[in-house]
């Protein structure tokens, strides 16, 4: 789920559309906010309604959005949804899936007047370039794994001053296999071939809407349900022969 912007009615409209016995955990590609205040803003328009639906037994991944960086109380944020790495970004093994979280950072200029001078996502987006390309070059489960999914808040990987095509060229050389990623606040889907740069399937999901990701050792399958349950994309990747 994405991009629920404070809307606790969504929220729980949302999370009534998850199997709950079947699902392993959740994950938020980000903006659950649109500008972070304070401790009470962070547990009543986003972590409460959130966590008592996964009532203590499913855990939570965070891929954080642009407006996760913005408000007095944003620098906070990490207290409260903290990784043993240490940082926003980071991989996770999880059946045959390698899941990739990562930080899309901002979708604006560092110098765009509004950020005060006060962001400097140009050399964060920099280390996080170069983890993830060592974590591709030495990790054996990007090679070993059935799938490849990556999670992210912005499907063009966010404002970078040098353009996203070292990314795409990443992901795609390290087989990435699905990118989810919300941002849009509507459905897209647009899958590898000629036309495109990636070689991956990229999904972004609606503001109002859930995507189910089940996989097993040979097919990666994905179903897109509204808010209403009706659902809107059904998607089958099967497992691709490595070199």
């Amino acid at each position: 789920m994405t991009d629920t912007h404070e809307d606790v009615g969504r929220i729980n409209r949302l999370m009534k559309l998850i199997d709950w016995p079947t699902t392993d955990f959740l994950v938020h590609t980000g903006d659950a906010f649109h500008w972070i205040d304070s401790e009470d803003q962070l547990f009543r328009n986003w972590l409460t309604p959130t966590t008592a639906a996964l009532a203590g037994t499913k855990p939570l991944m965070f891929a954080r959005g642009n407006h996760e960086l913005r408000g007095p109380f944003a620098r906070e944020l990490f207290g409260y949804l903290p990784a043993i790495e240490g940082r926003f970004y980071f991989a996770r093994d999880a059946g045959p899936v390698h899941l990739l979280v990562l930080d899309s950072g901002e979708d604006k200029p560092d110098d765009t007047n509004v950020y005060a001078r006060l962001n400097q996502t140009t050399p964060y987006r920099d280390a996080e370039f170069e983890w993830l390309a060592a974590h591709v070059r030495t990790d054996a489960r990007v090679g070993s794994a059935p799938f490849r999914v990556a999670v992210m808040h912005q499907p063009r990987w966010g404002w970078l001053a040098t353009g996203n095509a070292r990314w795409i060229q990443l992901a795609n050389d390290a087989g990435v296999d699905l990118v989810i990623a919300g941002h849009n606040h509507k459905f897209s889907y647009t899958p590898p071939g000629p036309d495109v740069p990636h070689a991956y399937h990229l999904l972004v999901v609606g503001q109002d809407q859930v995507a189910q990701v089940g996989a097993s050792a040979t097919e990666l399958r994905v179903v897109v349900k509204g808010a209403d349950g009706v659902v809107v994309h059904e998607l089958a990747i099967p497992r691709r022969t490595r070199r």
